[in-house]
């Protein structure tokens, strides 16, 4: 049987990527009292952190709470989906060496799982920006191209960590190591203005700053250059096109090392 990962294919398998993504919703707070609460009470819990730690540093930026959860939750999905895909097809072994699948669903359905607890904690938004004083009123099109930018993004970058993480299982613990310094180096906690100018480079070289661009364009109301969007749609989806072409490569040799 051919086990490549043509889009046709995976169509056909959709109800199975989306079965995986609430299996793994549901297994994630099945013992928890709280529930999805969690989900909430992390990205408020970090930005009440790093608001006490960095609201005097920082005391330039309006509302730095808001400014900071509007960082938050798009870099807690990146960083959460992409380090969980590097290992899902490991974890989809038992399974693959039984039954068909095709393996993308794997890695995509963890991608899935945890952009829809993205897109429920964004509910939280509204009370945030209700308790700092932020009056900025959501571009709902800049707010859904910028999702759409993340979750390409962070696909690609899933299904490279999946089909290489696969061969060698280094790469997942090198990789948390790069989005330590990956998270300092975007504009996250703190304004692009701060930087000094032989680091002003720095956030134009940076993927995910282009997609935090257009997310606090979307929700903060800071302001969006001209062609950012359209860089942002070009580099996400060549991303997500790199990734899924190497995975489609490299998955023929994947049953030999489940």
């Amino acid at each position: 049987m051919q086990r490549g990962t043509s889009l046709a294919r995976l169509a056909r398998f959709s109800d199975c990527l989306w079965l995986l993504a609430a299996r793994a919703l549901s297994v994630r707070y099945r013992r928890s009292v709280l529930g999805f609460a969690w989900t909430l009470f992390y990205p408020l819990g970090t930005m009440v952190i790093l608001s006490l730690v960095f609201s005097q540093v920082f005391a330039g930026v309006d509302h730095y709470a808001f400014y900071v959860i509007t960082g938050v939750l798009p870099w807690g999905f990146f960083s959460l989906a992409s380090i969980q895909a590097a290992d899902s097809l490991l974890a989809a072994s038992p399974v693959l060496r039984k039954v068909y699948v095709p393996t993308v669903v794997f890695p995509a359905s963890v991608v899935a799982a945890n952009f829809v607890n993205l897109l429920l904690s964004l509910l939280v938004l509204p009370l945030v920006a209700l308790a700092t004083g932020a009056q900025a009123l959501p571009s709902f099109w800049l707010l859904a191209l910028a999702l759409g930018c993340l979750l390409a993004f962070t696909g690609g970058v899933s299904l490279l960590l999946a089909a290489v993480n696969l061969f060698f299982q280094d790469v997942r613990y090198f990789f948390e190591g790069i989005l330590l310094l990956w998270f300092y180096a975007t504009p996250i906690v703190y304004p692009v203005s701060v930087l000094p100018e032989h680091l002003s480079w720095l956030p134009a070289i940076n993927p995910f700053a282009w997609i935090l661009l257009l997310m606090r364009g979307a929700l903060y109301g800071s302001a969006v250059p001209a062609g950012a969007p359209l860089l942002c749609v070009a580099f996400s989806f060549s991303v997500l096109a790199i990734g899924w072409l190497l995975f489609h490569r490299l998955e023929r040799r994947f049953y030999a090392w489940l």
